[in-house]
């Protein structure tokens, strides 16, 4: 991931709740925030079934703001960004949301969804964004934070361009290698937390990724990950297994206008508790 902000769409392609009580001065010196938003599917057409495509751009201008206003230390999206249509339609599509998500001025980060690649490949989408991989990690203030991308069929090979079955997902096993690394190099007192856009707690959902229960025993033998922070499943869920948390936040194109929202702002502490401040339909919670 490139050092500071990551940058918006390029411009050629630009051509072409439940809120809980804590407030950012209640924050100890230790502690920090950062925002949470997924499955947008943001896209200009008509409402289909419970999905308001057209007012994900509102609403994510609505979380960017009270991000803002609140000093998060960085914003990540967790997939689905875009929904689908012919390439030329996406970039614009991607562009339109994009430039909303990219007026927050400190570090962005992207975590790649099913149909972020229904149209485009891997490398167009985070091209596009200013990312220049799928998967990765970060640290800040002894927290260390980890990206993944399970955007794989079960044959290992890559989604790419729509040739996929969305049910059938996995982290692979040059992935389950480098995140073996990258955790057993942290200290087993430095707290980690993944994000995801398909679902690691339940590999019997259609959501869920399908060697979970592989992926779960690596997390579990690290010793020190807290929490996979997760999308993909419109309705939001929670699982605690083996002292780890997996929280899948709602969506946020499900339901008209903002009342209809679903962001959250995101609080750990030097102790490593986790809360989590949920708006409009994103209920609020302490991952203790």
């Amino acid at each position: 991931m490139k050092s500071g902000a990551v940058v918006g769409i390029a411009s050629a392609f630009l051509a072409t709740g439940n809120n809980c009580a804590l407030t950012q001065n209640e924050h100890d010196n230790t502690g920090f925030s950062f925002g949470v938003i997924t499955d947008l599917h943001n896209a200009d057409k008509k409402t289909a079934g419970t999905r308001h495509y057209r007012d994900s751009i509102e609403k994510l201008s609505g979380a960017v703001d009270y991000f803002k206003a609140n000093n998060a230390a960085f914003l990540i999206e967790l997939g689905d960004f875009i929904d689908k249509a012919n390439k030329q339609t996406e970039y614009g599509y991607l562009a339109a949301i994009d430039k909303i998500f990219d007026s927050f001025r400190g570090p962005r980060h992207y975590v790649l969804g099913n149909h972020d690649v229904a149209t485009f490949s891997k490398a167009e989408f985070i091209e596009a964004v200013g990312s220049d991989k799928t998967y990765y990690s970060f640290d800040l203030n002894g927290w260390h934070f980890v990206v993944l991308d399970a955007n794989f069929k079960e044959d290992q090979t890559s989604y790419i361009a729509g040739n996929f079955d969305w049910t059938d997902s996995i982290i692979p096993d040059s992935e389950l290698r480098w995140l073996e690394n990258d955790l057993a190099g942290r200290p087993k007192d430095s707290p980690a937390i993944l994000f995801s856009h398909q679902n690691l707690h339940n590999e019997d959902d259609p959501h869920g990724v399908k060697n979970a229960p592989e992926v779960r025993a690596l997390l579990e033998k690290a010793g020190n990950v807290r929490a996979v922070l997760q999308g993909h499943m419109h309705t939001g869920g929670y699982a605690k297994i083996n002292g780890i948390h997996y929280l899948t936040f709602r969506a946020a194109v499900e339901g008209p206008g903002l009342e209809n929202n679903a962001f959250s702002l995101v609080k750990v502490s030097a102790n490593g508790k986790i809360d989590v401040e949920g708006h409009g339909q994103q209920n609020s919670l302490v991952l203790a």
